[in-house]
């Protein structure tokens, strides 16, 4: 191997770091269309028109306003914008499918009551 001036050692290691790179980045960019085709050929005939709450978050800068138009949701609960952006909504199984394909959508959890442990003692100062 004919060295190169001013590079040193670091041509060898550049070409296995490059590769190993588009080894684990290519099979990822098409992630989401596959998920929403595993998403909608699961849905049962009939559970179009059905619709359940969910919580959607979608990265920093998204718009959620954008995201409902572009996904086809209506209607939103609750819209967020300070500390998380996002929307809670009514979604039907076609929504909630394009959704989970849409690249600005981070998570997609259906909305639901939660419970916590009892606490002993008044909890605050963990007297009891």
């Amino acid at each position: 191997m004919r060295a190169i001036p001013g590079v040193g050692l670091r041509r060898p290691i550049l070409r296995p770091v490059l590769v190993a790179a588009a080894v684990l980045v290519v099979p990822l960019a098409g992630v989401p269309v596959a998920y929403a085709a595993q998403v909608v050929e699961s849905v049962r005939p009939g559970d179009e028109a059905r619709t359940e709450p969910y919580i959607v978050t979608l990265a920093p800068d998204a718009d959620p306003e954008r995201v409902m138009d572009e996904t086809g949701v209506t209607k939103a609960r609750y819209v967020y914008r300070s500390a998380v952006r996002g929307f809670a909504a009514e979604l039907g199984a076609a929504q909630l499918a394009a959704l989970r394909a849409h690249p600005a959508v981070v998570g997609v959890e259906r909305d639901g009551r939660a419970v916590g442990a009892p606490v002993e003692g008044d909890g605050a100062t963990g007297d009891r």
